[in-house]
């Protein structure tokens, strides 16, 4: 006897037509309830598992990052806080790995809270060449290497942030193929790792993009990464040759002007006195006044008087400030500010020069007792406001 045999699709084929023929004999409206009610039973129970599934998987991640802190941070400490240092094989002895070591993505995975906890820790005390050789050992970077790879753009971003907060070494040209993403969070990550461990050209990118624009955050980041690079002996950038390039990015030239503020660059000075007269820019100009100030550059006093009568605002008081840092005890300086204090209209201006003058040494004490004396009783309140202990913070600093 001969039997034919159905193909595996045939049962399925089979069901879905006496259930297509049954809807057939209904009315449409009521086809239309019945199909979307199938499809959103299939939606709900595929988000509950869903959920089940990620629920499940983040239990177990938590157990397994406890086991790792019970069973290796002891030992991991002591390899990274080692003053000898370590070869690869002491490494993987001391940790009592197996001998053909293997870790799938979530083994790695629950490593990461662990390590980077660590590092944060113990980061300025660690033997660097021990940390990096446990994390080979551990074979943390090949881990890292393959989720930036992924298709996932979560991963690669997550991958990023964790190879910075462990000081983990990942090759240049991995994180070079994102420098220019779609992604705007991708592309800040993979910026900022080029600038953290990048040896050649690592702020190339930052020059040469039209579009680079620079949030408080970013400026935050890059200027942490730039601290690291100090910290480590890496090279850092010319800061004063981001200002001359051409096309001019303005948010690239305030922060480059920020950064030799911060780092105290006072070989900059001169050239930045230079770009402050033939500046046209307020923001930009403030930054330059901040600058100079914060540098003690007693050779920009002169351009700040002759450039305070014709600024804005906003301007004049990043002026009086600066004026106020500097310091020089420069009788002219002082007259000068005494006069602006009587003449400005503006009240934030008038309490500002107020206090650089109260704080411009033992000449600004005496021309301040002068002021109080002379001043319209209109103004004592900021006298009032100067001397108030509760209201002026830095006397107890």
């Amino acid at each position: 006897m001969d039997y034919y045999v159905l193909s595996r699709y045939a049962y399925w084929k089979y069901y879905f037509l006496i259930l297509y023929y049954r809807l057939a004999e209904y009315p449409p409206a009521i086809r239309v309830w019945v199909i979307f009610g199938a499809i959103s039973l299939v939606l709900i129970v595929a988000i509950v598992i869903g959920n089940l599934a990620r629920s499940v998987r983040t239990v177990a991640d938590a157990r397994g990052v406890e086991h790792n802190y019970k069973q290796y941070w002891d030992k991991m400490k002591e390899i990274a806080l080692e003053p000898r240092t370590l070869e690869p094989l002491e490494i993987s002895a001391a940790l009592e790995l197996p001998k053909n070591f293997k870790m799938h993505e979530y083994t790695h995975r629950r490593y990461v809270p662990m390590l980077i906890d660590m590092y944060r820790q113990f980061g300025e005390q660690m033997n660097k060449i021990n940390w990096q050789r446990m994390l080979q050992v551990l074979k943390m970077p090949i881990y890292f290497e393959e989720q930036v790879r992924s298709r996932n753009t979560r991963k690669r971003i997550v991958a990023f942030k964790n190879v910075a907060d462990m000081d983990a070494n990942l090759k240049e040209a991995v994180a070079s193929r994102y420098l220019f993403a779609k992604d705007r969070k991708l592309q800040n990550n993979a910026r900022l790792h080029a600038a953290r461990f990048g040896t050649s050209y690592p702020f190339k990118v930052l020059l040469e993009d039209p579009n680079l624009v620079f949030t408080d955050e970013m400026v935050v980041k890059f200027h942490n990464v730039l601290v690291y690079r100090q910290q480590n002996g890496m090279s850092m950038p010319n800061f004063i040759h981001w200002c001359n390039r051409t096309p001019i990015n303005e948010e690239l030239r305030i922060f480059a002007i920020n950064e030799i503020r911060l780092f105290h660059r006072r070989e900059d000075c001169a050239e930045m006195l230079s770009m402050l007269i033939n500046s046209r820019d307020e923001r930009f100009s403030c930054a330059l006044i901040k600058a100079l100030g914060a540098m003690e550059y007693v050779p920009a006093e002169k351009e700040f008087c002759r450039r305070y009568l014709s600024a804005s605002y906003t301007e004049r008081q990043e002026l009086a400030e600066a004026l106020g840092a500097i310091n020089s005890g420069n009788p002219k300086v002082l007259q000068f500010l005494e006069d602006d204090f009587m003449q400005t209209t503006d009240y934030v201006t008038r309490m500002m020069l107020l206090r650089v003058i109260h704080n411009y040494g033992t000449i600004g004490q005496e021309a301040y007792q002068r002021l109080k004396e002379d001043a319209p009783k209109e103004f004592a309140i900021y006298f009032e406001h100067i001397e108030c202990d509760l209201i002026d913070s830095r006397r107890y600093a």
